[in-house]
């Protein structure tokens, strides 16, 4: 039978003594990188706060500026509204058919006696001066339209237009 030989090795002392300092390195260099990573953290907050109170001011800045200036505007609108108002009330004075009349006299013109007709430049709807005109408007009104083979597109157009305008003068009377 074969028995195995017990044999102490003593390596396990020098092994813990040799590893006391390696912990000691390692523990120091996680201090170190302890620390570097707490001033790291602390730098980059900093810059962020720093940032944020930047970016604060800002807006606090362009608030009250544009503030300030919407109530310059305001004052400026309210200003305006009033003058509106007293030019308003000046042409309302000017166009006064009193004043227009005291004016015309002043000038020389007299008032005129009796009924006045004015004349414009539109052609009368319905009332004729002579028979004459009236065989003219009647013969136009019964000549029959050109044939629309002959008739350009720019003509069409004219005469949709002339329906188009009649249909919407027709509704306003």
């Amino acid at each position: 039978m074969a028995v195995a030989q017990e044999k102490r090795i003593e390596w396990l002392e020098p092994i813990e003594q040799e590893q006391k300092p390696r912990l000691r390195r390692r523990q120091s260099v996680n201090k170190n990188r302890r620390r570097l990573a707490k001033w790291q953290s602390i730098m980059i907050l900093s810059v962020i706060v720093g940032l944020m109170a930047s970016l604060a001011a800002a807006t606090l800045h362009l608030t009250v500026v544009q503030g300030a200036e919407v109530r310059n505007l305001e004052k400026e609108i309210a200003d305006l509204k009033v003058s509106k108002a007293q030019l308003q009330m000046e042409a309302d004075q000017l166009r006064a058919v009193s004043r227009i009349e005291s004016a015309a006299l002043a000038m020389g013109m007299e008032k005129p006696a009796g009924t006045v007709y004015v004349t414009s430049s539109l052609p009368p709807l319905n009332v004729l001066p002579s028979a004459a005109g009236q065989n003219a408007v009647l013969a136009a009104q019964t000549a029959p339209p050109p044939p629309p083979e002959t008739r350009t597109t720019l003509e069409k157009v004219k005469e949709f237009a002339q329906m188009f305008t009649c249909f919407f003068a027709s509704t306003q009377r």
